[in-house]
């Protein structure tokens, strides 16, 4: 199957692309543990979290403030080992699709250059191979709920409740469909980007 992928470090005219290229879960993964320990240690967790990402940023050592995305992605993984283990695609352990070019030129636009982080020329457009059977498509709106109950009512089990439909592949009203995949890769060409 061939899929589009954008990637601002990933590629480096190499035959593959990695899951996980940037070690997300490393940011994940204390969310996880915590949130498999219980609420409290979670919630202990999550405002620690806040309080480095606030002091990294500060210092100039990290651009945004990850840590309601770091720990969305935990509780994500915590609810797909426990209830889709073998059914599903770890959203830290993989690699981002589109389905077509054009998709994968808007994404790159709204995630890279229109809010200046990187510049046409740091970015590659990259037409890939993609193992079928190990494509997975989930509706990233549930993904975007769930950070907004997170951020703006630390509604743990909204965002639990969201996992679980992610991870059901239900769709929502307006589903923002994104396809993820841990199989074998094969970069095909890279794309022009403008």
């Amino acid at each position: 199957m061939i899929l589009y992928h954008y990637s601002v470090d990933s590629y480096q005219d190499g035959g593959e692309l990695i899951n996980d290229f940037k070690k997300t879960f490393r940011f994940a993964e204390p969310f996880l543990l915590a949130i498999e320990k219980g609420e409290n240690c979670f919630w202990s967790v999550y405002f620690a979290a806040m309080a480095y990402s606030r002091e990294l940023c500060a210092l100039g050592l990290r651009k945004h403030e990850n840590y309601v995305k770091d720990a969305v992605e935990g509780i994500f993984e915590w609810i797909r080992r426990r209830q889709f283990p073998n059914r599903s695609v770890s959203r830290i352990g993989c690699v981002y699709y589109c389905e077509n070019k054009e998709e994968a030129l808007s994404y790159l636009r709204d995630d890279c250059i229109a809010n200046d982080d990187f510049t046409y020329e740091q970015v590659k457009l990259l037409e890939v191979e993609v193992e079928d059977s190990r494509v997975f498509r989930y509706d990233q709106s549930f993904y975007n709920k769930a950070i907004h109950a997170l951020e703006q009512t630390q509604d743990l089990d909204s965002v639990i409740a969201l996992a679980v439909s992610y991870y059901s592949m239900q769709r929502s009203d307006e589903p923002l469909i994104e396809v993820l995949s841990d199989g074998k890769n094969h970069v095909v060409r890279e794309l022009p980007v403008r």
